[in-house]
């Protein structure tokens, strides 16, 4: 069992629909430990945040926030974690695409 910490930089590309920002691998747990997004567009946006099970197949809805004009949000505050099991997803979609970014740091645990 290995734990590995990554960065996971991801764009929200679609426009009004979900973009998968990150996939828990095969045989690893995913920690989500600090989610930031930021908006490089002229105007605020809403991103809505949705959390795939792959166990029982169902999108899950964790958050909606707005991220003003040139500033950013942190989505998992106050101690909050996401935790994604094996092919688990972390999808986001705003009504603009290619304007926010996101940046996410993650423990994988493995199992392998």
């Amino acid at each position: 069992m290995a734990n590995v910490y990554k960065n996971i930089q991801a764009v929200i590309t679609s426009s009004g629909s979900d973009d998968s920002m990150y996939t828990s691998p095969d045989e690893t747990t995913s920690v989500v430990k600090t989610i930031k997004l930021y908006n490089i567009h002229s105007s605020n946006l809403v991103v809505d945040v949705t959390v795939y099970n792959a166990s029982d197949t169902t999108d899950y809805k964790y958050d909606s926030v707005t991220v003003t004009t040139s500033d950013s949000v942190d989505l998992l505050t106050f101690n909050n974690v996401i935790v994604l099991e094996a092919g688990d997803i972390l999808k986001m979609q705003t009504p603009t695409g290619n304007k926010i970014r996101m940046t996410a740091s993650v423990l994988q645990i493995s199992r392998a």
